[in-house]
């Protein structure tokens, strides 16, 4: 499991993101569907998590790809936030889409064979399909708090200099 996200002393309290984790190695081959459902639950408490720390308002209600776009505005890690003229641009605008798409995706995949919203038939998740839930939202949690370290740096940075 990735230690990274669950050993995070950035957030306020990322043993809620151990409590995923945890989760999801529980259930990756005894129950992929809920691997999958704890894997979205993990990416949306951790924007939380971040959005509380950067002092961003959301929604109780605020949908996971909202809540992901304050946290890329935030973090100043969407598409929008780079320029036009930076190298490899248009390259890193396009990756940093398709991290909002993966977002997307994870939660559509919870949607159609996670657990959740009163199924009426059995759900066809296999462990591949968590393993992939699992690798994606690892992908965007590390990439975040990768971001979220790097705001920290540079404000303490900031800070010493002035």
């Amino acid at each position: 499991m990735p230690e990274v996200i669950a050993s995070q002393p950035l957030l306020t309290d990322p043993g809620v993101l151990h409590e995923h984790l945890q989760r999801i190695k529980d259930s990756l081959t005894r129950d992929p569907a809920h691997a999958i459902a704890s894997s979205k639950q993990l990416l949306e408490s951790l924007f939380k998590l971040i959005l509380d720390q950067e002092n961003v308002e959301y929604g109780r209600s605020d949908e996971i790809p909202t809540l992901y776009k304050k946290v890329g505005a935030a973090l100043n890690v969407n598409a929008e936030s780079v320029p036009s003229s930076a190298p490899a641009s248009q390259t890193v605008q396009k990756i940093l889409r398709t991290l909002a798409t993966t977002v997307q995706s994870i939660a559509e995949l919870r949607n159609e064979i996670g657990t959740g919203h009163g199924r009426t038939a059995p759900s066809i998740a296999t462990e591949m399909h968590a393993r992939l839930a699992l690798n994606s939202t690892v992908t965007v949690a590390e990439f975040l708090l990768s971001a979220l370290q790097q705001r920290r740096t540079n404000a303490l940075s900031e800070a010493a200099r002035n």
